[in-house]
């Protein structure tokens, strides 16, 4: 979907936004929450944000003493969702689970939008990362990184690289691969990392940056052949593959993670509440465990660090998009 100004993409959002200030008084903050609490999830359901987002409702909803559902609301690489969130009632009643991603690399891609995400939310906690893996065919007999940019170099312009669209983590990572080993390959875009995957286990495109939680049990099946991880370190699900800055590729120390956030207006008092929970949350054996079986690891920031880390980590992901090149969506 392109987006051609902000008040196009509102007008595409059900939930209005609200006609008056929203200023609760010190007892409604006090008695927060008093009802269903909705974790909006701003992709469709049965991907990363999705799962891990269904992974935190129960333990949330016992720690808060109400019901948390899930909402998906998915358009726009995240940005219905973030807008209705920016939009919405500021009352902590509606949490939104972002990605780096949509918060450093949709303002590049939708600058008419003008959404300012590290303005117009504040942060709650990180709940989740996903590394990625650089996988192939087996059929193709690549065994490395290596023997990858070899094949390509030898056939300029000859490899696919399967992507989930402009500024996705398979896009970033890719086209940094592409940069830094000194070739070019044609990009292939797909809705998901589903069809994108059956691609290249069947052998229609060459490579992919995929997320480990699809990914991984095809690498232990072998179906598919994991040559590195762009985590910065080596990933207890799959061992034996190094990473990509192992092999010799200095900028893959990126993480890709996920956190929540609600409406910038939203109470302190309601905040801190929340922030709280999600903490004891995140401190579960059962959720980090529930993580490490989809291949997902489990990221704590303290909330006194929490402003800084987002802040220097979209930094990072912003830059390496300008590096690669990325350009406004058309």
């Amino acid at each position: 979907m392109t987006i051609n100004r902000r008040t196009a993409l509102a007008g595409a959002i059900s939930l209005a936004a609200p006609g008056a200030p929203f200023a609760p008084t010190p007892l409604r903050a006090q008695a927060w929450p008093s009802k269903i609490v909705r974790l909006l999830v701003p992709f469709a359901a049965g991907g990363p944000s999705d799962f891990i987002a269904r992974l935190l409702i129960n333990p949330l909803s016992e720690v808060l003493g109400q019901p948390v559902i899930v909402e998906n609301r998915a358009g726009a690489n995240g940005n219905l969702g973030m807008q209705s969130v920016i939009q919405g009632e500021p009352d902590g009643y509606t949490l939104l689970h972002t990605t780096v991603t949509m918060l450093s690399v949709n303002p590049i891609l939708y600058p008419e939008a003008q959404l300012r995400p590290m303005e117009e939310l504040a942060h709650i906690s990180t709940t989740a990362s996903l590394p990625n893996v650089l996988v192939v065919n087996p059929a193709m007999n690549i065994h490395s990184a290596a023997e990858l940019v070899a094949l390509a170099k030898s056939k300029p312009g000859g490899l696919t690289c399967a992507t989930f669209g402009p500024g996705s983590s398979s896009h970033i990572l890719g086209s940094l691969f592409q940069k830094i080993a000194g070739f070019e390959a044609v990009p292939v875009t797909y809705r998901g990392s589903a069809p994108a995957l059956v691609d290249v286990m069947g052998g229609r495109v060459d490579f992919l940056f995929d997320s480990m939680t699809t990914s991984v049990e095809q690498v232990r099946a072998g179906t598919v052949r994991g040559l590195a991880v762009t985590s910065p370190t080596r990933m207890p699900q799959l061992p034996d593959l190094p990473t990509m800055r192992e092999i010799g590729f200095p900028g893959f120390d990126l993480t890709f993670w996920l956190s929540l956030q609600v409406a910038a207006r939203t109470p302190q008092p309601i905040v801190e509440r929340l922030q709280d929970a999600l903490g004891k949350v995140m401190a579960r054996k059962d959720y980090a465990d529930a993580l490490r079986l989809r291949g997902a690891e489990p990221v704590i920031v303290p909330p006194r660090d929490l402003t800084a880390f987002i802040t220097r980590e979209c930094a990072r992901w912003a830059s390496v998009s300008r590096d690669i090149g990325l350009q406004p969506a058309k």
